[in-house]
């Protein structure tokens, strides 16, 4: 029974040391370089003969970039405000148009026509979408009288 856990032993091992291994190899310094010809080359920096220009990282994965807000915080908080009640009332609208059941929403029983679960289902999804919804509209007002 031990002997038959030895060749996935033996692949759990080296597969553990191949990424070892690949990780290792992706903390070396890479420099971009340029011959008197005007070659550019990527090099380890080994090569005496051609000068770095830059040296980086990972040339795959540059630095990322700082992210710059495109509006001021009291236009953006307007902007989010004026969606959040965008998407109430679409929320709302939703749901009162979403009132009547729709086909396969209804069972026929000895009592006439009444809505099924499905039904119930829907009308909850259609509540907590609003609620949401409200509740978005809550905090960004709260941030646009903050920033006021």
């Amino acid at each position: 029974m031990v002997g038959s856990f030895q060749p996935l032993g033996r692949c759990a091992i080296a597969a553990a040391l191949l990424l070892a291994a690949s990780g290792a190899s992706a903390q070396l310094a890479v420099y971009k370089a340029a011959d008197p010809a005007g070659q550019t080359t990527h090099t380890d920096g080994s090569d005496a003969s051609v000068q770095p220009l830059e040296a980086t990282a990972d040339p795959e994965n540059p630095a990322p970039q700082v992210k710059r807000r495109a509006l001021p915080s009291r236009n953006s908080a307007m902007v989010n405000a004026n969606e959040a009640k965008r998407r109430l009332a679409q929320a709302e609208l939703k749901r009162r148009l979403g009132k009547a059941p729709l086909p396969g929403e209804t069972t026929r029983g000895p009592g006439g026509v009444a809505v099924n679960d499905r039904y119930w289902q829907r009308q909850v999804k259609l509540r907590i979408e609003a609620d949401e919804a409200q509740r978005r509209v809550n905090v960004t007002q709260k941030t646009v009288l903050a920033r006021q």
